[in-house]
């Protein structure tokens, strides 16, 4: 992307070597030479440097508009950052994140929508399964633990925590309806949620009676 976002991300690599305990399960899941939409739950602040550095493809993110202040402006835009605002169908955030897919760039979805405040796996917004319809995306599973002890930007510099980032298998949309109904994309986000869910330790995971798909139907391993 950069040479500060490589810069960027050494140095928190280099921290995280140095002070905490960090390692990556899965690496090998991570697809290669396409575009994929990492979709993943969402504990902190500092899950979107970790994700991207995990699966090294350099994704694209949306972060509320309200981070967007400087001096953390500058870094999120080096980190390829675009700001959304939430509670709003933000359609100029929808242009950009197909536009990032059909460019050949990857891209980071936080399905919940914002941080879980107790860490477990929240109910799930439909834009990542949108996206992937209209951009014939790989969806890619990914966890993140640990993080949830980081609550802002100056643990960056301590990060004395121990974290681990699950890649599980990537999949696609399978027997997509040809009027591609609200029925259909409830759920498939169901099963993309259970998919994330299935990579999580137990203490992450939600109460299962919120998702009712028990097999997976309208998404298939590759």
């Amino acid at each position: 992307m950069t040479k500060l976002y490589d810069i960027c991300d050494a140095a928190l690599m280099c921290t995280f070597k140095a002070f905490g305990d960090f390692k990556v399960l899965g690496k090998e899941n991570v697809p290669k030479d396409v575009p994929i939409i990492l979709v993943s739950n969402h504990l902190s602040i500092i899950d979107p440097p970790l994700c991207a550095s995990a699966v090294g493809k350099e994704p694209r993110f949306l972060a509320k508009k309200e981070l967007f202040r400087f001096p953390i402006n500058v870094l999120l835009k080096y980190y390829g950052a675009f700001s959304i605002k939430r509670g709003f169908t933000d359609i100029k955030a929808f242009r950009w994140s197909k536009q990032q897919l059909k460019g050949n760039k990857s891209l980071l979805v936080f399905p919940e929508g914002t941080r879980s405040k107790d860490g477990k796996l929240k109910h799930g917004y439909n834009g990542a399964i949108i996206l992937a319809l209209a951009t014939e995306s790989i969806l890619l599973p990914v966890s993140v633990t640990g993080t949830e002890t980081c609550k802002n930007f100056l643990q960056f510099l301590y990060p004395k925590m121990k974290v681990r980032v699950t890649i599980g298998d990537p999949f696609t949309l399978h027997n997509v309806p040809k009027d591609r109904n609200k029925s259909f994309i409830n759920s498939a986000k169901s099963e993309m949620m259970m998919r994330i869910a299935n990579i999580l330790p137990e203490k992450y995971k939600f109460n299962k009676e919120i998702y009712k798909e028990k097999n997976f139907i309208y998404t298939k391993k590759i």
